[in-house]
């Protein structure tokens, strides 16, 4: 198995309960963030059949969750009307020199203030998912995982988590407030994370959309594209096609 995919299960484990659903789906459920996609999906081996569409239909809407998450490792051959998208594992390989990043020095990198990061991620992420949802989201993340900041003329400029398991440390959530952008508090942040999971021992990863364009920087400081997973969504179940 690729390294990083043990890590991102034990990443679930720490939100959700999986337990095995039909002969293709296994089930997620976090029920402290119901309405997160991600932490409440069905993880998919194999092709599934229309029943198990149907029952997976059926259990969400018994649950009352208005929406079907699909994600495996392999593109479905049938995906009954949802939305397909990819997400990209780039790792940093150990060939690749964080040292030769171009940082900001006046940044320094320490515990971030929680009221600030939730006033930035509400900035960002508020108007795409709402409010009460983002404070729910990041204080449930919070639980459980290592939140890292970057400060400049006295703010929080920049912000990410990590979490290790199994020789690798998974970097997730990286954010730059808009008024700092340009100012290489991303690079800063991410060769401090770099440099950080070296003196552990540990490989650092991150996830990627293909189709933005963040991906393009990470390929420049050297991380590699090594596995891909594949999310099919729905939340409108009058869309669906599982006959």
């Amino acid at each position: 198995m690729i390294p990083t995919r043990t890590t991102d299960q034990a990443f679930s484990a720490l939100f959700s309960f999986s337990r095995p659903f039909s002969e293709h789906l296994t089930k997620r459920e976090d029920d402290q963030l119901r309405d997160k996609y991600d932490h409440n999906s069905f993880f998919y081996e194999g092709q599934p059949s229309v029943e198990e569409v149907r029952q997976a239909l059926a259990y969400q809407k018994a649950r009352r969750d208005a929406f079907l998450k699909l994600e495996g490792y392999a593109p479905l051959e049938r995906s009954f009307g949802l939305e397909g998208e990819e997400t990209l594992t780039m790792v940093l390989p150990e060939q690749a020199d964080p040292g030769a990043w171009k940082i900001n020095p006046a940044v320094s990198i320490g515990a971030p203030d929680f009221e600030q990061l939730e006033r930035n991620e509400l900035r960002y992420y508020g108007p795409l998912y709402g409010e009460d949802f983002t404070l729910r989201n990041n204080r449930r993340l919070r639980e459980k995982l290592t939140y890292h900041g970057a400060y400049l003329d006295g703010k929080l400029a920049g912000s990410c988590y990590t979490w290790s398991a199994g020789g690798c440390t998974c970097l997730d959530s990286l954010l730059v407030d808009s008024a700092f952008r340009h100012r290489y508090v991303a690079s800063t942040l991410l060769r401090a994370m770099a440099e950080q999971a070296r003196r552990e021992g540990a490989v650092l990863y991150l996830h990627a959309d293909p189709e933005d364009t963040p991906k393009d920087m990470y390929a420049r400081m050297g991380f590699q594209v090594v596995d891909r997973v594949y999310e099919y969504l729905c939340t409108d179940f009058a869309k669906l096609q599982p006959d």
